[in-house]
């Protein structure tokens, strides 16, 4: 637009107040200017700042963190970690959430434009996990006055962890039971290996099973049920706790390949419910919440912990520790009752874990 006007680049800077080097690099796209500068800009070209700056970010500051098979584009939330933003497709599931930015793949890699200012997305704080009651703490969070806009991205345990390692989120929750030992979570945040300490908080306990039609038409009691001709059974990734569970039932009668078990993939808890709920499945492992919420029947084989995993230097951060304040009060526990968790340890200090 300067260019069309006949505009030199120097008088412009000049008369802007600022350095030919500065104006280059916001016509480059490499900085964005602060509102002042912008609004000089646009006054001194006949334009409005509107017009002038669609906002979209450098694509060389953008990481993407999705889940497997993640397009990376359409509407984003965004977080600033460890100096850098990190972009999270805003799927279904997160519907109601607004967007930070709306991607676009091209040639050059991932393109974003701004809808919330980037000053307002710095503050956002990103919790990771397939817990709903996380969903619960963000939005408890979101409802009152403070710092930071919290946002829940449903993934499962091994990815949140393996975000946390990558500094790509601010919390990841778990449930992760090691087999070989009986400890609930601290091995696998332990072989995550994070690049610094982390601080294991517990959120709650929750029963997991086999989610059922209404009246468990199937009579299914354990692991030995589902191995009967034409099962289906709705399964979660590997790397999810609730796959885990489904494996270890599955044990004493082999593994979902040598069985040839078949039915539809799962991404979370919900979806597990929604797939026998729609008939594409007889069976699958989550949580009571997740069956009762669709009015399903419900056979709990387990009762796990489920744990948030944080930087331990975070815990200096004024969102982090309103995250925790309003995690410990009297409303958040009892939301989580109501959910169906146990919050008898809820906020509890498990364990410090060094890099």
């Amino acid at each position: 637009m300067r260019e069309h006007r006949g505009i030199p680049q120097t008088s412009l800077a000049s008369q802007l107040g600022i350095s030919r080097q500065s104006l280059h690099a916001i016509e480059a796209g490499r900085a964005i200017p602060g509102v002042d500068v912008a609004v000089r800009i646009a006054h001194a070209l006949g334009t409005t700042v509107e017009n002038l700056f669609p906002m979209a970010l450098p694509t060389t500051t953008v990481d993407f963190d999705g889940p497997a098979g993640a397009r990376a584009s359409g509407r984003m939330a965004l977080a600033l970690l460890s100096g850098r933003w990190v972009a999270y497709p805003l799927g279904c599931d997160a519907a109601h959430v607004s967007a930070d930015a709306v991607g676009t793949t091209g040639p050059d890699g991932l393109r974003l434009e701004h809808v919330r200012d980037p000053r307002e997305s710095a503050h956002n704080v990103i919790l990771m996990g397939c817990a709903t009651g996380l969903g619960v703490l963000a939005d408890r969070l979101n409802a009152t006055t403070g710092t930071g806009r919290f946002i829940w991205m449903g993934r499962s345990s091994l990815s949140s962890l393996q975000s946390l390692a990558a500094e790509r989120t601010h919390a990841a929750g778990v449930h992760l039971l090691d087999e070989a030992t009986g400890i609930a979570n601290l091995p696998d945040i332990r072989q995550s290996r994070c690049a610094s300490p982390v601080t294991v908080i517990a959120l709650g306990a929750w029963e997991a099973g086999f989610v059922t039609a209404p009246g468990n038409p199937r009579g299914i009691r354990s692991g030995t049920d589902l191995i009967h001709p034409g099962m289906r059974i709705a399964i979660r990734e590997v790397g999810s706790g609730a796959r885990r569970l489904l494996d270890r039932e599955l044990r004493p009668s082999g593994t979902l390949s040598t069985l040839s078990i078949d039915g539809p993939a799962a991404l979370s808890h919900r979806d597990v419910a929604h797939a026998i709920a729609m008939g594409a499945a007889d069976t699958g492992v989550a949580t009571r919440d997740a069956a009762e919420a669709s009015g399903l029947g419900f056979v709990p084989i387990a009762t796990e912990r489920y744990d948030i995993v944080l930087p331990t230097t975070s815990l200096a951060d004024p969102r982090i520790a309103r995250l925790l304040d309003t995690l410990t009060g009297l409303a958040c526990r009892r939301d989580l009752q109501a959910l169906g968790y146990d919050t008898t340890e809820t906020g509890r200090h498990v364990a410090d874990i060094a890099a």
